[in-house]
């Protein structure tokens, strides 16, 4: 493959023209762009083959990779985003793969379209089949013989056809969907990024050594990262300048804003401009893009709660009543509510969760372990428990095979050489550490619970089946249909919201705690990062610099602060203490800051100038997450009061509908005319049961959401879903 107007044939079908090009096609749609489709012509030789190369290229790829081949402009589109998507494959071999699978799912649709007809047929279904046609014949006639046949065939028609359209849509669009998200991610994390180029170029750094700083800062900068680790891999691989590999990444590049900014740093470039102030003015030009791009996420949350309140309120009601009415006429609707409250209700808010989960990941900040080699605090390593058992376990059978061989006469031989010993002090003094911090947790039992909540569920999940077992066993109800029909709403809260309490609201009371801890430390970090410089412009030294500012730091900060004193003290290495001060912190933007110190402190003397970048950084972060928690807290009413309102209509049913329903004779007694409807024979019970049974569902799930809307969290939302609950509970109890 040569340049852009050779044909495929020039290069062999096995080698050149199978080669695949790290890039991609980036473009721009826009008619009469300048810019070029990276590597896609390069590649694909402008797609003008000629059929006397399509015997040749079907001996070496097949059939299905000659077909795609043939038309490269068709699937312009899909390499641009698989090179977006870094999927690392051509479009070609994607099809293929694409089309190969989507025959295997069109053969088991079939399968399953078969089964769906024989299960048909038991049922009698396919038998009651009438021609929906007036015109009989001969054909009519001898389907009609035939419609086992005919509904076979046509079934497994239909179930694989759309098996295999699914599939293949799903695929084709797949990789544009990846590449949507990495841009946003990208959007989102460039202000930040720049931010950290800015450090280190003020340092002194050439912007070389700061990109590759950045392209292996994966952890903290994301996708950002990812696209500059490109730039690092083009110079040190394949011998490219940096000017082309910047261009070449501005052409794959998924985000518009990054292209931008890679445009005008090459202009800066070529130019002779200063690169550092020219990366001190894009902080600010790029922080105004990611507040644009959270401004629009949280108008499309904003929808997504009031088309909660319509799916999950208005929906379920309107079904409701709709199968109350019919089931008066005569229609056993009992199953199809019981369908709608534990089936499909459920599933449709966890799928509704999922949607806001999937939308809002390229808006998360991972946790980021800076020093991932050091060992694990107590608090935090689950592990311990384990770790000291098995050194019981293994001391004990030592112990007992020198008994034996004292025993049989036999010595343990004592020389060691240096290696063993060396190794034998290791593991003794890893033992004892483990120990240690064995002891740190017995000490503070729960502390673990508070940096990792969900771990409280080791403790509560077998005690809320230990309180289930003692409710069974000692009588106090009877998990029967009978009794639970009988008394619906004791039976229910005894059964399912006390065990439920038990486990969410110890998980509660530490999910909330470390919101709290975090939001504080994120509130007051940027202040303390502001003393630190004030300290270091005045001459202060690091370590006495973070000796003064603890001493008037309350909380964890201040604690944590004299700790990374006395790191730096016993081991002189700031930066590596910093990272370490960060990991046990474990809040996810305070790690993108002190990653920033700590790379920043090995390129500039200045660290005064360090630190108020990277608390400038932090506190941009901090607004951001702020403005979401301020404009959706009013979100958080509509789904709350849009549940009240379920339940006030859920329990109006009951007392006003139901009730009065159960009341009414059977047999018309003398003096009382006969009701039109069928109402003897309503399930009233098991309706009620139905109906506190989803508003118990109602009330977990609009918890759920309301935290997974505010702090990104469906975690955060259990402290609604208990208090919501114990008022339906209320609610129904008291009618």
């Amino acid at each position: 493959m040569t340049t852009d107007t050779g044909t495929a044939a020039e290069a062999a079908p096995g080698e050149q023209a199978d080669r695949q090009t790290d890039g991609g096609a980036r473009g721009d749609s826009d008619a009469g762009s300048a810019t070029v489709d990276f590597g896609f012509n390069r590649y694909h030789g402008a797609g003008r083959m000629r059929p006397a190369d399509s015997p040749e290229f079907r001996r070496h790829y097949g059939r299905l990779r000659t077909y795609y081949r043939h038309r490269p402009d068709k699937y312009r589109d899909l390499q641009r985003w698989l090179n977006q998507a870094r999927f690392g494959i051509n479009y070609d071999r994607y099809l293929e793969r694409t089309a190969q699978y989507a025959i295997v799912a069109s053969v088991v649709g079939i399968l399953v379209g078969i089964a769906l007809t024989y299960g048909l047929l038991r049922a009698g279904v396919v038998a009651g089949l009438q021609n929906p046609l007036s015109y009989q014949g001969d054909l009519t006639r001898y389907i009609g013989q035939n419609r086992a046949l005919f509904a076979g065939a046509a079934l497994a028609v239909v179930a694989g056809v759309t098996a295999a359209v699914t599939v293949w849509y799903a695929r084709y669009f797949h990789p544009r969907s990846v590449a949507s998200s990495r841009q946003q991610n990208i959007d989102m994390t460039l202000p930040h990024a720049i931010t950290f180029m800015y450090a280190l170029s003020y340092g002194g750094m050439d912007l070389l050594e700061v990109v590759e700083r950045l392209g292996d800062a994966q952890d903290t900068y994301g996708e950002v990262a990812n696209e500059f680790q490109m730039v690092v891999r083009e110079v040190d691989l394949f011998g490219n300048d940096l000017n082309t590999a910047l261009q070449n990444t501005r052409n794959l590049t998924p985000s518009d804003n990054l292209e931008q900014f890679l445009d005008d740093l090459l202009s800066v470039m070529d130019s002779g401009g200063d690169v550092t102030v020219f990366l001190e003015t894009e902080t600010d030009t790029y922080l105004e893009e990611a507040r644009d791009q959270q401004t629009g996420f949280i108008e499309t949350l904003s929808l997504l709660s009031e088309v909660f309140v319509v799916m999950f309120v208005a929906a379920p009601l309107f079904a409701i009543v709709l199968l109350i009415v019919m089931s008066l006429l005569g229609a056993d609707t009992l199953d199809q509510v019981t369908l709608l409250v534990y089936v499909l209700l459920p599933l449709a808010m966890a799928g509704f969760l999922v949607l806001i989960d999937v939308l809002s990941t390229p808006f998360d900040q991972p946790d980021v372990r800076l020093e991932p080699d050091a060992h694990a605090t107590a608090t935090g390593d689950a592990r311990l428990v384990a770790s000291v058992a098995s050194d019981v376990v293994a001391q004990t059978a030592e112990a007992v095979v020198a008994s034996v061989r004292e025993l049989v006469g036999t010595e343990r031989p004592v020389a060691l050489n240096d290696a063993d010993y060396l190794a034998a002090q290791r593991t003794a003094y890893l033992r004892r550490r483990r120990r240690r911090h064995l002891r740190t947790v017995a000490r503070r039992p729960l502390a673990a619970f508070h940096l990792t909540p969900l771990a409280s569920l080791v403790v509560t999940v077998p005690l809320a089946v230990g309180v289930l077992a003692a409710v069974t066993l000692g009588g106090v109800v009877e998990p029967t249909r009978a009794a639970t029909l009988a008394e619906p709403v004791r039976a229910t809260v005894w059964l399912v919201v006390v065990p439920f309490l038990v486990v969410a609201v110890p998980l509660t009371v530490f999910v909330e705690r470390q919101n709290y801890r975090v939001r504080h430390i994120s509130a007051a970090f940027p202040e303390t990062l502001n003393a630190l410089s004030s300290a270091n412009k005045m001459g202060v030294g690091t370590s006495d610099a973070l000796g003064l500012v603890s001493k008037w730091t309350s909380g964890p900060i201040g604690a944590e602060l004299r700790t990374v004193r006395n790191d730096i003290e016993w081991n002189h290495d700031p930066s590596r203490a910093l990272r370490a001060f960060a990991d046990r912190l474990q809040v996810p933007q305070l790690s993108r800051s002190m990653k920033l110190v700590a790379e920043g402190m090995r390129s500039s003397s200045d660290l005064a100038r360090v630190l108020s970048i990277a608390a400038d950084d932090t506190r941009n972060r901090f607004k951001i997450e702020q403005q979401r928690r301020r404009e959706l807290g009013s979100y958080v009413a509509v789904v709350i009061i849009g549940y009240l309102v379920y339940l006030l209509v859920v329990a109006l049913l009951t007392k006003a509908y139901l009730e009065p329903i159960a009341d009414v004779p059977a047999v018309p007694t003398p003096g009382t005319t006969s009701t039109p409807f069928s109402v003897s024979s309503l399930p009233v019970s098991a309706y009620e049961l139905l109906f506190f049974h989803s508003a118990v569902i109602q009330g977990i799930g609009s918890g759920l959401l309301a935290g997974k809307l505010v702090e990104n969290r469906a975690l955060s939302g259990l402290k609604y879903g208990i208090a919501l609950v114990i008022v339906a509970v209320a609610t129904f109890t008291l009618i």
